[in-house]
């Protein structure tokens, strides 16, 4: 790029992204500047620095800005409008990315065969029970 002055540009690959409560999410936004810009989170009016919460990253390339947020372990506060904001001495400019909640995946149910063989006078037989699961995600089913 040239050095003439560029005021903040944004560009959000995802406005619109949904994830299920107690999972992680990560959101991206792109930003153009020149001079360079200072970049940004904001959730909840507040500028979200790193934390075991929120993982930031920032990849600089010349006048370019690839900003990733990862929300980790959602709850249901963390649904809503995140804005990713681009300053620098031209000027200032935001996008936003809405975060909602998605139902957690379910498993197709799978169909399990038990067999026993038990029954009076030598006799065998086969008992088939079918059993269906749904798993969730970091959770463990219990062990009988």
């Amino acid at each position: 790029m040239s050095s003439f002055p560029v005021s903040p540009m944004i560009w959000i690959p995802n406005q619109l992204v949904g994830a299920p409560i107690g999972t992680d999410v990560t959101i991206e936004c792109n930003t153009e500047a020149y001079p360079k810009a200072i970049s940004y989170w904001v959730y909840d009016g507040t500028m979200l620095l790193p934390t075991k919460k929120y993982l930031t990253k920032s990849q600089d390339n010349s006048y370019r800005t690839h900003m990733k947020l990862t929300v980790r372990n959602l709850t249901s506060r963390d649904f809503g409008s995140y804005r990713c904001i681009s300053k620098n001495s031209l000027g200032e400019t935001e996008g936003s990315i809405r975060l909602y909640e998605i139902p957690l995946p379910t498993q197709v149910p799978r169909t399990t065969e038990m067999e026993s063989r038990a029954g009076k006078e030598g006799k065998s037989f086969m008992n088939r029970t079918i059993l269906s699961f749904l798993a969730t995600p970091k959770k463990a089913l219990p062990q009988n």
